[in-house]
């Protein structure tokens, strides 16, 4: 699949129900409010898409998709505090300990799992993440 293709929209319309392709990303998940139809569309239609151990979801940040910048472990996300403490709270919401957490964190692996998914916001530069596990 070229990246023109993905590009244009023409990758999307051709593959639309054939199969799940990874190098497409086709499911609009957690849109925050107020991010617009054109940008979802984008992402969704015209951006090239990455494998995950679970359903992949882009993140959003100023109204627009964040830019993907890929895998990370722990090693790649202690540079970037904005995206740990997201993960960190996500684990607390969903009921972690923090000394869980923090385990989690630093068990998370760029080639294996526990992994992250690193994004930055094309607009502020805060960095982002979602957690993954298998």
């Amino acid at each position: 699949m070229c990246l023109h293709c993905i590009a244009s929209g023409e990758a999307a319309r051709t593959l639309t129900g054939v199969a799940d392709f990874p190098c497409m990303f086709t499911d609009a998940t957690d849109v925050p409010p107020g991010v617009p139809f054109a940008v979802v569309e984008e992402v969704t239609q015209r951006t090239p898409g990455f494998d995950s151990w679970q359903q992949p979801s882009w993140l959003y940040h100023c109204g627009d998709g964040a830019a993907f910048l890929g895998a990370a472990g722990y090693e790649e996300l202690r540079t970037h505090p904005d995206a740990l403490t997201m993960i960190r709270d996500d684990l607390h919401r969903l009921g972690w300990p923090a000394d869980q957490a923090d385990q989690m964190l630093r068990r998370m692996d760029r080639t294996g799992e526990p992994t992250a998914y690193l994004f930055r916001c094309l607009h502020c530069g805060v960095h982002l993440a979602r957690w993954d596990i298998g």
